[in-house]
C-alpha cells in the first residue's frame, strides 16, 4: 500500500515537473514570436515613410495652343525644381 501512494505522489510529481518546462517552452517561443514580429514590422517601418512625401508637379498652362507653342516651353530640369525642406527630427543628425 505504501509503494502505491508513492507512486501516485512521484507520478503526479513528474506531472507537474513536465507541465512546468512545456509552459516555459511555451513562453520562450512566444517571446521569440513577439521579438520577431517587432523587428519585422521595423524593418517595414524603416523601408515606408512615416510621413506623405510632397512630389513637385508641372502645371501647364490651360488653353489652345498649336504645337509650336508647346515644343518652345521649356522643361523644368531637377536643377530648377526645388523641394521643401523636411524638418523631422529623425531626418536630422
Amino acid at each position: 500500500m505504501k509503494i502505491l501512494i508513492f507512486l501516485l505522489v512521484l507520478a503526479l510529481v513528474a506531472t507537474v515537473v513536465l507541465w512546468r518546462v512545456r509552459k516555459a517552452d511555451a513562453e520562450r517561443d512566444l517571446a521569440r514570436n513577439n521579438a520577431m514580429k517587432r523587428k519585422q514590422e521595423q524593418r517595414k517601418e524603416a523601408l515606408t515613410p512615416e510621413e506623405h512625401m510632397e512630389w513637385p508637379v508641372i502645371i501647364r498652362p490651360a488653353g489652345k495652343r498649336s504645337a509650336k507653342e508647346d515644343i518652345e516651353l521649356p522643361e523644368p530640369s531637377m536643377t530648377t525644381i526645388e523641394f521643401k525642406p523636411v524638418d523631422h527630427p529623425s531626418l536630422q543628425r
